[in-house]
């Protein structure tokens, strides 16, 4: 009996080992400079979108791997090469990465039409989306036995679009909130805002990650295009793009980190648990059925650190889930006339702060509470 449960605890132990190592794996990132080699893309009036986007991709990637050593960076080119569509989510794939971000710039015979735009993988029923979507999927057109390569699509037939609208996409939330992370910050630098954005991209369908298609502006508008071309243009969208790039790893690594406490926490109850048995101790819970108040201070729709500033220096911060939202509490005092004092004195940092009551680690009420003996 001791031996069996002995190595009960050692495979537990080595269980909760290798959740922590998991938590520390890099975050993935794959950019892709669109078209390159014999496909030159949009063609402005000095300039083709291959090679603008190239040097937008090498200087955002230099941005990361400069002042982000935890996050693993992949290029789909970083040449002048013709890489084909489906090697570009193909290299995605195989590195099992976190986030696809395609980079481009857009082409239209009206000279005035600018701005920037995020599109997502969807079947927007807009034909101006179609139309750009059928511009950038026609790179496939350049690939020898496309019409085996890519199972009769044809990106030029509007029939073969239709499989999209059966599409589901299972990281469609967190593409369009990186989307709108980029989009944002776009809006900011004062770029003319086309928006979010779906379209049925084949290099976004084909990948297995949240992913993006960044059209950076129009290289077709000569103020656009001089914009494009410019360090100081360049440098902006680089900056929106990264800036929007660590905010959506550090939420991701933030409820990673949230789903990873959850499993060592039930393993390392599941370890002392057994240890316990080991050592052949019964242990006697001296009190059941005890209240326990806390004062509950906000809600959130991503998982805080205990030390983040939003906590103004509170020290024993704990957190429950309610649906999509974590809601935070300080303290934990075994009656409510101590939990009263408690928030009267945190008045002024939370003044919209109250008490909540738990039971056996579940919410109860406070009427319920009272009622007790």
């Amino acid at each position: 009996m001791y031996f069996r449960l002995l190595f009960l605890v050692l495979f537990l132990a080595t269980s909760l080992h290798q959740n922590l190592s998991g938590a520390e794996k890099p975050f993935t990132v794959v950019i892709d400079p669109g078209h390159g080699g014999r496909d030159p893309g949009a063609v402005g009036a000095t300039a083709f979108e291959k090679n603008i986007v190239l040097s937008v991709a090498l200087k955002l990637g230099k941005l990361i791997e400069t002042n982000n050593k935890d996050i693993n960076l992949i290029y789909t080119r970083n040449t002048d090469v013709f890489v084909k569509l489906e090697e570009r989510s193909r290299i995605a794939n195989k590195a099992k990465a976190n986030l696809f971000i395609s980079i481009h710039t857009d082409g239209v015979p009206n000279k005035k039409v600018s701005g920037a735009s995020v599109f997502t993988l969807g079947q927007d029923k807009l034909s101006e989306n179609i139309e750009v979507a059928k511009r950038e999927n026609s790179v496939i057109l350049l690939e020898e036995n496309y019409e085996q390569r890519y199972e009769g699509f044809n990106p030029t037939s509007a029939e073969s679009y239709i499989m999209f609208e059966f599409l589901q996409d299972a990281h469609m939330d967190q593409s369009i909130a990186f989307a709108s992370l980029v989009q944002n910050g776009f809006v900011r630098k004062k770029r003319t805002d086309r928006g979010v954005r779906q379209a049925p991209y084949w290099v976004l369908w084909d990948t297995g990650m949240p992913s993006v298609l960044i059209e950076l502006g129009f290289i077709t508008n000569p103020d656009e295009e001089r914009y494009l071309k410019s360090e100081k243009g360049q440098d902006e969208l680089v900056r929106c793009i990264y800036d929007a790039v660590v905010e959506f790893k550090n939420d991701y690594q933030r409820k990673s980190m949230a789903k990873t406490s959850e499993e060592n926490s039930d393993t390392a109850g599941a370890i002392a648990q057994n240890t316990q048995e080991a050592r052949e101790v019964q242990d006697v819970q001296a009190v059941q059925d005890v209240p326990v108040y806390k004062i509950q201070l906000f809600a959130t729709s991503t998982l805080l650190d205990e030390n983040n500033s939003e906590f103004l220096g509170l020290k024993n911060i704990d957190y429950y889930r309610e649906k999509d939202l974590y809601k935070y509490t300080y303290g934990a005092f075994s009656t409510e006339k101590e939990a009263a004092a408690e928030r009267k004195k945190i008045a002024s940092l939370f003044p919209d702060a109250f008490i909540v009551v738990f039971k056996d680690n579940i919410r109860i009420s406070l009427e319920e509470a009272r009622s007790k003996p």
